[in-house]
């Protein structure tokens, strides 16, 4: 089969430099006056929707009706450009991988081959050479990475030999870098292997170049953001084999590509939950509050620098209504520096929280039930 070329366009890209506009309709309806499109939605893996809001005059606005993603619907994460998302989750008769619109009703399934169960992680948005836009998606059952577009009902394998278990696959200049967890999951557990690693293989290609073997010390990589040249990989620590507890050894890694090694390992002085792109060119990392610990709290480092802004010593405490401890599940910034936390729920309805910079609050709106990502639209 002829490979494709794949240019890629990831949500960090869209998010710091912002693209063309939609052709949503208002709240309620085309014919009433408003925002003509979302400025940032959530996805609740739970309740298997995306719902959009806007910000206006300090509150959280609703915007349209929930996207129904299926009553199957199991997925963590979603990657978007523009118009466009696209989410993957397994199912009993095989893994789904769904594109939609967030202004219009349309959307497009793809399947694996052989109506496979591959355990897929976060897709990431790309581009072919034709500018068709399309997804990569981390297979870790399969220990590959495979690529779909909408209308194409089947993905294909995109490279092989990613690892052990594939969390996230990302193009960066002329290489695929996968981010592996190095884990056994043959009988259903996750048992480490070893260290985690980067694998690189060459963008056209598909072909094997290199690997990076990352510290002992780091454990449970999650998410990765790329930039020019430099790497940030959430390694969220582990937790207690009996009680599940957090072990309290996070770490946020920092990678130079061009050197294929590490620069500096970031400790969380807690488990590292999610990581978010900020609008204001900050990277948002929601922590538990150490060992042990359910609480969490807001870390934010700067790529352009390589620094803390608000580290270990001095998180971001997000406030209730009441002035009490908020816990965040995942939170992300505007370009003002106000934020987004929302919580998690396993039933009824959980909450989206605007907050100042210090994390005070402002206000709220509430969402679904298990939501692990917040999608910054551009404005």
């Amino acid at each position: 089969m002829r490979r494709r070329s794949w240019i890629q366009v990831w949500a960090l890209a869209v998010v710091l430099a912002g693209c063309g506009d939609s052709n949503g309709t208002g709240p309620d309806g085309p014919d009433v006056g408003g925002p003509e499109q979302s400025e940032f939605a959530v996805l609740n893996s739970i309740s298997g929707t995306l719902q959009q809001f806007n910000r206006i005059d300090g509150e959280i606005v609703p915007f349209g009706r929930d996207i129904q993603l299926g009553a199957d619907y199991k997925g963590q994460a979603a990657d978007f450009i523009q118009d466009l998302w696209v989410t993957a989750w397994d199912t009993p008769e095989g893994s789904k991988i769904l594109f939609g619109s967030f202004s219009t009703a349309e959307q497009t399934m793809a399947v694996f081959p052989n109506n496979a169960i591959a355990d897929p992680g976060k897709p990431t948005v790309i581009f072919d050479a034709g500018g068709t836009v399309g997804a990569l998606i981390p297979a870790r059952a399969l220990d590959a990475v495979y690529v779909t577009f909408p209308g194409t009902p089947m993905a294909q394998v995109a490279v092989e030999g990613v690892g052990t278990f594939v969390e996230r696959v990302i193009p960066a200049g002329q290489f695929l870098v996968s981010v592996d967890g190095n884990l056994d999951d043959e009988d259903g557990g996750r048992e480490p292997l070893g260290p985690p690693r980067i694998v690189l293989h060459e963008f056209i290609s598909g072909s094997y170049f290199d690997e990076l073997r990352l510290p002992e010390s780091i454990v449970g990589v999650t998410e990765a953001i790329v930039l020019e040249d430099k790497m940030l990989l959430l390694a969220g620590g582990g937790v207690d084999p009996l009680t599940s507890a957090p072990l309290g050894d996070g770490n946020l890694v920092e990678i130079d590509m061009t050197a294929r090694a590490v620069q500096d390992v970031n400790s969380l002085g807690g488990n590292g939950i999610s990581l978010e792109a900020g609008r204001d060119g900050l990277v948002y990392i929601v922590r538990t509050k150490g060992v042990d610990a359910t609480e969490t709290d807001v870390l934010t480092f700067s790529f352009a620098v390589r620094a803390w802004v608000n580290g270990p010593e001095n998180p971001i405490q997000p406030r209730d209504r009441d002035g009490s401890n908020l816990n965040c599940r995942v939170a992300a910034a505007f370009l003002d520096g106000q934020l987004l936390c929302a919580t998690y729920v396993t039933a009824g309805q959980g909450r989206l929280v605007l907050l100042s910079a210090t994390g005070e609050f402002i206000d709220e709106a509430p969402i679904g039930a298990g939501t692990t990502d917040i999608l910054l639209r551009p404005s």
